[in-house]
């Protein structure tokens, strides 16, 4: 037997029930996984998804004048199958009234239904004809499959529910007396008391009848008498049945696949295109050249051009035109493409369309000069000048030097172009560790920029001086504060050239230094 205060050590923490179905879960808890009672229910099976329905053929038609059909369309999308319904807990005897409260098993959630299958799109299709009137004739259905219907969700398993919701234990007292065996005149004293769960086959919350007599008995020189003193304490508990399992979701429906792609060609068959053409200068020049592109254009109102029992997109492609448009580069300049370096440059035209028009659009570098002049049925396109692409972009950083307001870079142009370019702008920017005041950052941070404009043939902006291929540029006299001997500092230097064509081309030079080291 064990007394009133070790049983009151093995009872169980009684938990709230809303804490209870959290704390349930978790496997770690041996003495909290005891209050549910029953197995929890499985889930039930998702449903399968409905497969794709097929596309529909691409067809080439020819219209010839008599009645046709032709049915293009996608294939249904497969149905899908239903989630299967979710386990009820099993194992669900509740137990006969135990030291603490229950909560029973839930029931497993229902399966979700599959995904109904995509309809099958239709079939693309290109009708050539050379009478607009003959496509009355033509009875043609390209519509997208239907989609598959959807599965159905299924219902959740029941969950454990409980025989008796509510219940109280007690726990009855003993007290013990002895005196030695061999003196009946002696009187009992007080031995022991213990306390313990009373009977459980009655349930009278103040006397165990089973348990109300006295027992004596001898153990050495000692009589012993037991005498029950009723029950000296009860708890209560109670049973919530166990969750019921959740019923599932629906599937989604297959989505309707789309229409195909119809395309009219009104003639019987598709001209091959030549949209562009490309050489070196010295194989072009001269040289008649002809591309040739098609002129497709979208356009609605399908369903009117075709037998009225037709299923067709409103949209379609129609071939509008083709053209052939020719072009000649000509040779115009004073050197000839050996002695400006540029005979091995490739140039050449592509054609574009823009608001259903094709136009020759030119692919020459940006350092040719050139015009185009219109002829008869030809765009001639006269070189008059120009430099080999390799010059630009050719800076390279030479030198730093001075300190403070003496501070200078030097760059130098192995392109040598100023004087073939429309102009040129260089920006500076100044940058250091060090504040103008000697504070220092971990960084370099910007702190000033100034851009020097260099024109082709006028003086440089802001004392900027130019000799030959040389470019000197006085940038202490701008970011002096910040060029003090010792001072970490950085130049980001950002180079634009435009040509007199009008490109545009950029380069950049970085530079970190410790001034006064260079």
């Amino acid at each position: 037997m064990r007394n009133h205060k070790s049983l009151r050590q093995a009872l169980p923490i009684v938990l709230p029930i809303s804490m209870l179905v959290l704390t349930v879960t978790m496997s770690n808890s041996a003495a909290i996984a005891q209050n549910v009672f029953g197995q929890t229910g499985q889930t039930g099976d998702r449903g399968r998804d409905g497969r794709s329905g097929r596309d529909g053929q691409n067809l080439r038609i020819v219209i010839d004048g008599k009645p046709a059909a032709y049915d293009l369309s996608g294939a249904v999308g497969e149905d899908a199958e239903d989630g299967t319904a979710g386990r009820s807990a099993s194992s669900c005897e509740q137990p006969y009234r135990p030291e603490y409260s229950l909560i029973g098993a839930s029931g497993g959630r229902g399966g979700d239904g599959g995904n109904g299958g995509t309809g099958g799109k239709g079939g693309d299709a290109t009708i050539f004809y050379t009478d607009i009137a003959a496509l009355k004739q033509l009875e043609l259905r390209n519509v997208g499959g239907r989609g598959g219907r959807n599965g159905r969700g299924a219902s959740g398993g029941k969950g454990c529910s409980c025989q008796e919701s509510a219940w109280r234990v007690n726990y009855c007292t003993w007290e013990t007396e002895r005196r030695p065996f061999n003196d009946p005149k002696a009187e009992w004293k007080y031995h022991s008391k213990e306390s313990r769960l009373c009977d459980r086959s009655r349930d009278d919350s103040d006397f165990n009848h089973n348990s109300s007599r006295t027992n004596e008995y001898r153990r050495d020189d000692w009589l012993y008498r037991r005498s029950y003193r009723g029950v000296s304490s009860s708890n209560s508990y109670t049973c919530q049945s166990g969750r019921d399992g959740e019923n599932s979701n629906n599937g989604r429906n297959g989505e309707t696949g789309n229409y195909g792609k119809v395309t009219l060609v009104p003639r019987l068959d598709i001209p091959a295109e030549i949209p562009s053409d490309r050489k070196t200068i010295t194989a072009a020049l001269s040289k008649k050249v002809g591309l040739i592109k098609n002129i497709w254009v979208d356009r609605s109102g399908l369903g009117s051009l075709l037998r009225i029992s037709s299923d067709v997109p409103d949209r379609y492609t129609y071939l509008k035109d083709t053209a052939k448009l020719f072009y000649r580069f000509d040779w115009a300049a004073a050197m000839t493409p050996s002695a400006l370096g540029i005979e091995l440059v490739e140039v050449g035209a592509n054609v574009v369309i823009r608001n259903e028009k094709a136009e020759l659009e030119y692919d020459l570098p940006g350092t040719l000069e050139y015009q185009v002049v219109p002829e008869k049925d030809l765009q001639v396109v006269k070189i008059t000048g120009g430099f080999s692409p390799d010059r630009v972009s050719s800076f390279q950083l030479q030198q730093i030097s001075g300190i403070g307001g003496e501070s200078q870079i030097l760059l130098s142009d192995r392109g040598n172009i100023r004087e073939l370019l429309k102009d040129a702008q260089i920006e500076v920017q100044c940058l250091s560790k060090q504040s103008a005041t000697g504070v220092v950052s971990s960084d370099y941070a910007k702190r000033r920029s100034i851009t020097f404009a260099i024109p082709s043939k006028a003086k440089p902006s802001d004392g900027a001086i130019v000799n030959e291929n040389i470019y000197t540029l006085p940038i202490g006299r701008y970011c002096s504060p910040w060029l003090k001997s010792d001072y970490n500092a950085a130049y980001q230097i950002s180079i634009k050239q435009t040509t007199k064509s009008g490109a545009k081309y950029n380069q950049s030079l970085d530079s970190t230094f410790v001034v006064g080291k260079n």
